[in-house]
């Protein structure tokens, strides 16, 4: 098994950083599981213009279709050649801010614009053809149509902070952090309640929809009825103490979950992540990949990034999906 990583490297004093300048590396990297090795990394570096002095330099999250890899950093869409990993064109606009993720269905481009709080919709040229807000203020009311947000480090607080796009059921769906729900772009009150945590990734395998929350929850829904079905509490596999970390990305394979966290740092969001609350008080695990069977809720595996032990962990993909280039959502 190898294992797409897309990750945000931190600069050496992360807890130090204000939000929006964390991170000074993007980074894809290609794990072999069951060697646990590295047996591919790409960095890359932000064209001038794309990003403002000081800000973060960091990749998100990303997607496979149509053997190319789409890929956000905070300020960009980039796009590389799944076969020889060459970077065919990067798009930047300056409405992009803290952009958290990308999906791509038959040619359909749609980001995730999380420092806005909004959906972009692309075509094929990387022109914004359409943007659906996401917050219960319009966008462009809220914001200044003529500004650059690519120099803006960071526009928190949020009031709902999307972090994925998926589709389900041939309709477009996001994940709302600080609402504990995934909504139907089209119709907000076609969702998916989320309760026990603020959901990141959300993922569709066959007849269920698999979602991370940040507290380390990995929720399991109907697609049909939108019913929650399964909990598993990550943090129960945790036994060897300290923080399990910030609950990111994700990738279901058959029966087998994979799960990665970040290590936990200080924020500025008192009140609202209940994970970080104290978190300069307790110790906290380095950033890994879980391997989870969904079957019998047991931890099988787990690879811990020892080099690189705060790296914010995003997309999880099956590297064979990835130069297959296949549409995953229902496989």
């Amino acid at each position: 098994m190898r294992l797409l990583v897309s990750m945000a490297v931190p600069k050496p004093d992360l807890t130090n950083e204000d939000e929006g300048t964390l991170f000074a590396g993007a980074r894809i990297e290609v794990l072999d599981w069951e060697r646990k090795e590295c047996v591919k990394s790409l960095e890359y570096e932000v064209p001038a213009g794309n990003l403002g002095e000081g800000c973060s330099v960091k990749f998100t999250g990303g997607c496979a279709f149509d053997g190319k890899w789409y890929q956000t950093s905070g300020t960009e869409l980039v796009v590389y050649d799944a076969v020889d990993w060459s970077v065919e064109r990067v798009i930047s606009h300056p409405s992009f801010n803290d952009l958290h993720g990308v999906s791509v269905v038959d040619g359909e481009i749609v980001i995730v614009n999380t420092g806005l709080e909004m959906l972009q919709f692309l075509d094929v040229e990387g022109n914004i053809v359409r943007e659906v807000n996401m917050a219960s203020e319009p966008t462009w009311e809220r914001f200044d149509r003529e500004k650059d947000y690519r120099c803006v480090g960071t526009t928190k607080p949020h009031e709902v902070h999307i972090n994925h796009a998926f589709m389900m059921n041939d309709q477009w769906w996001v994940t709302r952090c600080l609402r504990r729900d995934a909504v139907n772009v089209l119709d907000p009150d076609d969702r998916i309640d989320i309760e026990v945590g603020q959901p990141h990734d959300g993922i569709v395998r066959g007849d269920f929809v698999y979602f991370t929350t940040i507290n380390a929850r990995l929720v399991i829904a109907n697609t049909a009825t939108r019913k929650v079905e399964e909990i598993i509490d990550l943090n129960k596999f945790n036994v060897g103490g300290g923080r399990i970390g910030w609950c990111r990305g994700l990738e279901v394979v058959g029966s087998v979950a994979y799960v990665g966290f970040t290590r936990l740092r200080r924020s500025k969001w008192s009140g609202v992540f209940d994970t970080v609350k104290d978190v300069a008080y307790r110790r906290k695990r380095i950033s890994h990949i879980e391997k989870i069977d969904l079957h019998r809720k047991e931890l099988v595996d787990s690879y811990d990034y020892t080099r690189s032990a705060s790296s914010a962990v995003f997309t999880l993909m099956d590297y064979d999906r990835v130069i297959a280039g296949q549409r995953i959502d229902s496989a």
